[in-house]
This record gives C-alpha cells, structure tokens and sequence, in this order.
C-alpha cells in the first residue's frame, strides 16, 4: 500500500519512466476507524483454518449496496469444534446462514457473529458455511481506513466503486474471518452488475456469464493462496487494456498484465500507456531480484480508482495513477507481502518497508545508481526527521502507528538497504532475499524468519544490526577529526545516539579521504562511541567526506582538522610494516603490537584470513588471484586499513 508521493516525469528507451520522492503517507481521510483490532475479533475464529471461498454477489459502480451470498470452506483444527465464528459489519443483514447445509441460527455481538454447533465437530472435520446477506456499508470517501467499499464520482464523470479491506474492513462488506495467519487456499469470486460494467478481481476471469434483466456475471478465480485484506473487487465501465509481457530467464514464459483503465481518450495518454506497458519489464526485472513473479500461473494487472496511491491487492493492484514508481512499490508487494505475508502487525515493514525499497531498486536498474542515492537519502531525511522510533511496530491498536510513514515505510526501507550494505558481497544480499522468498512461499514469516535465513546467507550473526536497526530506535551522529602527516592518516570517530536504546550503532562507515591529485575510500568499524583509527597513504590529503554514497542512516556534526591526533601515535601504536606489496606469494606484517587482530578481506568485505599476532607474521597469498585486497589490523588502542596487492 502506498499513499502518497510526488511525481517526476523522465524517458528511458520507450518507457516513460515516473520517479516519486518518497514523502509520509497521506492520513487526512483516515477517519473511520481510528483503533485497530491487533488480533482476532473472537478466539473461536482460531479453531477452524479457511480453506476456500465461494463469492456469489450482486454489486454495481453507484452505492455500496451489496447482496448474495458467500460460502467458507473450512477444517477444524481442535479436538471439539462447537462454536463457527465469523465478522460482519452491523451495517449488512444477515438473511440466513446454512451450516453443512442445514439452516442455523446466528448469534451476534457488535461485528462478531457465531453460531453454536448442537453436536461438535471432530479435529481436522471439513464443513462449509453459507451466510446469505445484503446492506448498505458506509461509503468510504475513496481513500485509505475509511471503509471496505468504496464509491466515488471523478473529474470525467466516470462512477466507480472498489474495496479496500486492509487492515481490518473486510467485514464491512462479506461475512470473513480476519487473521494474518489463515491464509485462504483459493477463492472464486462471482459478482453479478449491469452489463455496461466490468469487474475486476483476485487471479483469472474464467467467464462472463450474461444474467436476466441486462446484468452480466463475472466469474473470477484465484488458486494460490490468499490474505483476506487482499481479496479485491472493482466494479465500472472500465475499458481493458490487456498485453503480455515475457520473462528473460530462459524459460520462454509469458504471463497476462491485465488493466482494467477508464474508457476515456483523456486517460489513455501516451505517458499512462507507457508507464503501464513497462509494467512487464518490472516483473521481469523483479524476478530476478526476489525469484520469479510467484502468481505467474494467473496474471498481474491494475484496477485504476480514485485512490491517492495504490493497493496490492493479489495479482489485481487498485491503483490510483500510472507513476512507475507507485507501479514498482505495488508490484514489489505481490512479493513482499502477498507472496510471504507479515504474520504479525508488529512486522508490517516485512512488506511496507520492502516495498518501498523496491522502488529504490526499481530507480536503480532503469536509471542508475546516483537517481537510486538521490532517492536513498530522501528517505533517509526522512527517518530522521524524528530522533525516535522503531521499525517493529510497538502499538498494534493504533493504526496510524501500523501504517506509520517514517517508521514503517522510510525507515523499513532504509533497513533493507543497509542489510544489503553489510552483505559480504551483494550477490549474497540477493542470495538471502530470494532464499527469504522461497523459504516462506504462500505463507507468513516475521522479523526474527528474515535475520535467520540472511545470517545463513552472509555467513555471520546479523544479531546487533536487527536489535539496533529494527527494535532499536533513533539514528547516529558522527564527529571526525583527521590529520595526515607523512604517509600517515589519523581518523577519531565519535559517535552519539538519538536515544537511548542504542548506545553505539555497530555499523561498518565509509570515509573518502580527499586528496589534492586523487582520493581513496576506506571503510572503518565503528563499535565503540569513540575510536582512533590510522591509515597509511602517499597523497597529500585536503579533507574527509563521511559516507559518501549515503549507506547508513546517520547524520555528521563536525568534521575537522586535529594536529593533535598524532601524540595518540607516539604514546599508544606501534610502527606497522607491509611488504613485500606487491607480493607474489605473500606478505610480511611486521610491528604487530600486543593482542592485535588482523583481517584480510577481498575488495568485496569477504574475510579471507584472520587471526590474532605479535611482532610480525607472514600471510601466504598463493592461493588468492591477482588483485587489491584490505588487511585490517585492531586492538584496544586503534585500527588501520592496508591496501594490499598481489
């Protein structure tokens, strides 16, 4: 889900290709239903698991008026299953229910209905409910948290009606159970309107049936499964624009993109043409990111509506306009999401947060890695616009809090880029996420599900990263102070927190050393709130810029030339000593003060060799090909960075 953005209009090739700088989700409309219900409505609805859905209902594009009936097939999953449970707004009439067939008596409590069973069912029974209603919900005003159908009039005089049922409006227009966990295997969706009108809705159109009285049936099917805040209808004269897009992965597939867009000129301009034709080419390149588009057996469209952004729902995105990165965010979800869907509200940024990254790896790929910083650090403004907040979510009653734009959307989506910064290499990075995909397929995963599958990617525990970036709160701010003399430079880093639930974010930071002919990157470990690091280059050095590329959340105060920096030489560090560099079979470390640790790692991060020395060692390079490599040599005292080549 996506709420707000502005637009930036840019041409790639012959797509027209929309950047939005990411700006906090749109709350004006969110009037409804202020508290949200962080579990079940009633424990009973945890004793039975959905297994399918039956919509047979008449709806059109000028009220909320809804009627028919939907069938729930289900299982018990307790060893005395005496009470069926389900949601359904007050607002809707309950005109009979039929349990196994046989007409039962309905009890209700507010949304809550249920209806007790004269004999219990067996553990892992199968049975069936039909609950036959109709009603009227109250019209939302076509924008998020304001209802489960909407209706709206736009500027053209087009007249739709569409639903939204995230987070918990489901209820106010079919008789559901809402759990995050209970994923529905299938679902058949039948909505009867006039025949002037065209529905859209979850997986494939199998029919259009035509009804008495000019009405029209279609006959939708979804068999994968499904998150009942995903179950989408969109009802009105709709003109479909249809194409096929086709995967570049070696297997010839093709799959259906499916838009049902307003019949009028006025839209289908030649830039909303474009920005959905490149849809394709996003499901493409996204597959090969996260692994292939997991509804590829159905399809993937859009439903235009009047919302100001858009909404994942199941292969059939409601999308308020053709901005290509709203489609990338929306499309991103159908992974992140729908695919592995969030077990818990208090892990929204699972697909929140990831799919607002995916519009930075979208900009990257089709516009370059300085459009992608250039985004990446509007986000990162953004977070830290606030000293406070973490990315788990630690009230799930409040939805503004659930939905939060800072937290959930930016800061989720700073997380995931800097999981990728600290990856080994970032082939692993995208090793981790696929596995994260495959892992969890058609099911439901939280934060802790994410770590363990990325820590087996990486090789190493990613325990303080997600203790600090994702439960932690605020962000760091840097001090530097530098000095060069000789072929000696001096770095102190001093770091200070936003709040007190992190002390020290351990984060590995960038620093360009400028120099006046040339200048060079070295990446320094920072653990500790102030550490004195040294390096050793040739070039007469000018100043420092801290992380350049903007990888890490994090703000710099001061940056500064300090002669005084070199006494820390005199009094606490050894002479170090490298050769021969170049090598050819290895290099001599010699100098080595007390306890001292050195790494050698390859330009990509991979530790190569470590271990702990004094005095001097030799380190064989045989076996490594030709190349630069780093050796880091720390103590209690201070760290320095060697460029070693072979």
């Amino acid at each position: 889900m996506r709420l707000k953005f502005t637009l930036l209009l840019l041409s790639v090739s012959v797509l027209v290709l929309q950047a939005g700088a990411h700006n906090e989700c749109s709350r004006a409309n969110k009037k409804k239903r202020a508290v949200h219900k962080s579990t079940i409505a009633t424990p009973e609805e945890n004793d039975y698991d959905v297994k399918g859905l039956k919509f047979d209902i008449n709806l059109t594009n000028t009220s909320t008026e809804v009627s028919g009936n939907v069938i729930t097939y289900a299982r018990t999953v307790v060893p005395s299953f005496s009470t069926y449970a389900f949601e359904l707004d007050t607002a809707l009439a309950i005109d009979s229910v039929k349990f196994d067939g046989q007409l039962v008596s309905v009890t209700s409590t507010n949304a809550v209905r249920k209806v007790n069973l004269g004999a219990p069912l067996a553990n892992n029974t199968d049975f069936t409910v039909q609950v036959f209603y109709h009603g009227t919900p109250k019209a939302g005003t076509g924008q998020f948290f304001t209802g489960g159908l909407n209706t709206v009039t736009l500027n053209s005089g087009t007249k739709l009606m569409y639903s939204l049922s995230d987070p918990d409006f489901a209820d106010d227009w079919w008789p559901c159970k809402q759990s995050l966990q209970d994923k529905i295997d299938s679902v058949t969706m039948w909505v009867t309107t006039d025949d002037t009108l065209k529905v859209g809705s979850n997986g494939l159109l199998n029919n259009t049936t035509q009804m008495p009285s000019n009405k029209v049936r279609y006959e939708w099917e979804t068999n994968y499964p499904i998150d009942y805040y995903l179950i989408t209808v969109a009802v009105a004269p709709y003109k479909e624009y249809n194409y096929y897009m086709h995967f570049t992965d070696g297997s010839n597939d093709s799959m259906l993109i499916q838009n049902f867009v307003y019949d009028s000129t006025a839209f289908m301009t030649t830039v909303n043409k474009n920005n959905l034709d490149s849809t394709g080419f996003m499901i493409d390149h996204f597959s090969k990111l996260y692994g292939k588009y997991p509804f590829a057996n159905e399809k993937y469209g859009h439903c235009m509506s009047a919302l100001s952004g858009g909404m994942e729902h199941q292969t059939m995105t409601t999308l308020g306009n053709t901005s290509t990165t709203l489609i990338a965010h929306e499309l991103g979800h159908q992974w992140w999401g729908n695919n592995v869907t969030y077990a818990k509200w208090e892990d929204i940024w699972l697909s929140e947060g990831w799919a607002t990254y995916g519009e930075q790896l979208y900009i990257e790929h089709f516009w370059g890695k300085q459009a992608a910083k250039a985004e990446r650090t509007g986000i990162y403004n953004h977070v830290m616009s606030s000293g406070s907040g973490s990315v788990w979510v630690d009230d799930t009653t409040n939805v503004y809090r659930i939905f939060d734009g800072r937290l959930t959307y930016s800061k989720g989506a700073a997380v995931a880029h800097m999981l990728r910064y600290m990856a080994p290499a970032d082939s692993l990075f995208f090793k981790g996420i696929k596995d994260y995909q495959q892992q969890f397929a058609y099911g439901t995963a939280v934060t802790k599900d994410l770590q363990n599958v990325m820590e087996q990617a990486y090789g190493k525990s990613l325990d303080s990263f997600f203790r600090q970036w994702v439960y932690g709160q605020g962000h760091p701010t840097y001090n530097i102070s530098w000095y060069h003399i000789g072929t000696q430079v001096h770095l102190k880093v001093d770091q200070f927190t936003s709040h007190s639930s992190v002390s020290v974010f351990n984060m590995p930071l960038q620093i360009l050393l400028k120099g006046t002919k040339r200048d060079t990157l070295v990446t320094v470990d920072v653990d500790q709130a102030s550490r004195h690091h040294i390096f050793y280059w040739d070039e007469q050095m000018t100043g420092v810029v801290v992380d350049p590329e903007d990888e890490v959340v994090n703000r710099v105060n001061i940056v500064k030339e300090d002669a005084t920096l070199v006494s820390v030489k005199e009094r606490t560090l050894s002479k170090i000593r490298v050769y021969p560099n170049p090598a050819t079979d290895g290099w001599y470390i010699d100098g080595i003060g007390s306890k001292t640790t050195l790494q050698l790692t390859d330009i990509g991060g991979k530790v190569l060799w470590e271990g702990v020395a004094y005095g001097k060692i030799f380190i064989p390079s045989n076996e490594f090909p030709s190349g630069n490599y780093m050796l880091k040599t720390y103590n209690k005292d201070s760290e320095r960075t060697f460029k070693l080549i072979k």
